[in-house]
C-alpha cells in the first residue's frame, strides 16, 4: 500500500511493522524473551534501511547506518534483558565492524563475504533464540 502512493522504500517499512508487533506482544504479554530479539532486530534492521533514505544519503554511509541501527536494536534488547549477554556481544562485533570500515577503511569482512554478513548475524540470533532457555 504504501509502494502504492510512492513512498520511496516502502518495503522496508515491514521490517518495522513486524518490529513493532514483536515489540508490543513482549510490552503487553509476559515480557518474553522470545519477543523482544526480533522486535530489536527487526526495528534496528528497518531503520537502518530507511533512515538513509528519509535524509537522502549516499550508499557509502548507508551501509554504516544500517549496520549501526542494527547493532543499537541489539543494545536495546540487552537493556531490556541483562540477564543475557549474547545481543550485547552480536552489537560489539557489528559495531566494531561498522567504525573499523567508516573510520579506517578497512574492511574487517572480506568483501565476497560482505553480502552475507547480516543474513550470518540473523542466523545467529535465530539459532541462539531456538538453545535459549525457555523462561517468562
Amino acid at each position: 500500500m504504501l509502494q502504492a502512493v510512492g513512498l520511496p522504500n516502502a518495503a522496508s517499512y515491514l521490517f518495522i511493522t513486524l518490529g513493532i508487533a514483536f515489540a508490543a506482544a513482549w510490552w503487553t504479554g509476559t515480557r518474553q524473551y522470545v519477543y523482544l530479539v526480533p522486535a530489536g532486530v527487526l526495528l534496528g534492521f528497518g531503520l537502518g534501511l530507511v533512515i538513509p533514505t528519509w535524509l537522502g544519503l549516499s550508499a557509502e554511509t548507508a551501509a554504516p547506518i544500517f549496520l549501526g541501527t542494527l547493532a543499537a536494536g541489539l543494545v536495546a534488547v540487552f537493556l531490556l534483558a541483562p540477564d543475557r549477554p549474547l545481543p550485547l556481544v552480536i552489537a560489539g562485533i557489528v559495531m566494531l565492524v561498522t567504525l573499523v570500515q567508516l573510520f579506517l577503511r578497512i574492511d574487517l569482512v572480506p568483501p565476497m563475504a560482505q553480502p552475507f554478513f547480516v543474513p550470518v548475524i540473523l542466523i545467529v540470533v535465530g539459532a541462539y533464540l531456538l538453545v535459549e532457555p525457555r523462561t517468562h
